[in-house]
């Protein structure tokens, strides 16, 4: 084998130096751009969301209306989005959600909300007007306080609540005087706040006072304060105002 002279050896030296110059840039490009993907794919990964219709809330094994129940997911509960499938061809678009760490399945994109994306106060806004369950209302409602509390619809979600509350109050008599209508007037106001039919509102922080005179129940119209005290200047304050007067025209009959 002929041995290379000195000339022909710089010459190869200079082609592996220049085919290493070229192909180096790229080498060290790929994974920075690999590593941004990734940290793109981990950021988006889960997805705080919340349930806002538990008529939808089937949680399936596969992203098809007709597949298996899994679980029926409670109104307010906290999942985690991690993918999406369908909405095609008059199909529903599924979420894939993380419920627990072993529990995953998919649910109907309608029945839940995600914090911050535009649009979504309204839409809960519109789950509220048209609840059928008094409960179920007031619930949705204690949801949007909590998780979509920077909203301009605020006012309005605190004035349905109240408003609802207020309703409640007058249903809940009708019902207890059936059940306390043979009981002593002396342990009568014992009686009727300890009635099992307030458990459900207590837990959603809704209180009730009862009068003794006219035995009702009576909403104690903070949520009507609330409004007065944070948005002084809206609508809502002004209707809250007229409905706090007559909650304690209520108290004042003793």
């Amino acid at each position: 084998m002929r041995r290379l002279t000195p000339f022909e050896r710089a010459g190869v030296l200079i082609v592996l130096f220049l085919l290493l110059a070229s192909t180096a840039p790229a080498q060290s490009a790929k994974p920075h751009a690999s590593s941004t993907q990734a940290s793109s794919i981990r950021s988006n990964r889960f997805i705080k969301a919340f349930v806002v219709d538990d008529r939808l809330s089937a949680l399936r094994r596969d992203a098809d209306m007709q597949s298996e129940v899994i679980q029926r997911l409670r109104l307010g509960r906290q999942v985690f989005i991690i993918g999406t499938k369908g909405g095609r061809d008059g199909n529903p678009t599924f979420y894939r959600l993380a419920v627990t760490r072993r529990t995953r399945g998919w649910v109907h994109r309608s029945a839940l909300a995600v914090p911050g994306r535009p649009g979504e106060d309204e839409r809960i806004m519109r789950l509220i007007e048209t609840a059928a369950d008094g409960l179920d209302r007031i619930a949705m409602c204690e949801l949007f306080l909590e998780r979509f509390a920077r909203s301009p619809i605020t006012p309005r979600v605190m004035l349905a609540l109240a408003q609802e509350a207020d309703r409640a109050a007058s249903a809940l008599t009708r019902r207890a005087r059936k059940r306390l209508a043979k009981l002593d007037e002396e342990s009568l106001r014992d009686y009727y706040l300890n009635d099992p039919g307030l458990d459900r509102y207590s837990k959603l922080r809704i209180k009730f006072d009862f009068n003794l005179a006219t035995t009702q129940y009576i909403y104690d119209g903070q949520a009507y304060r609330e409004i007065i005290k944070r948005f002084p200047g809206s609508d809502e304050a002004k209707r809250a105002r007229q409905r706090l007067d007559r909650v304690e025209q209520k108290q004042a009959r003793q």
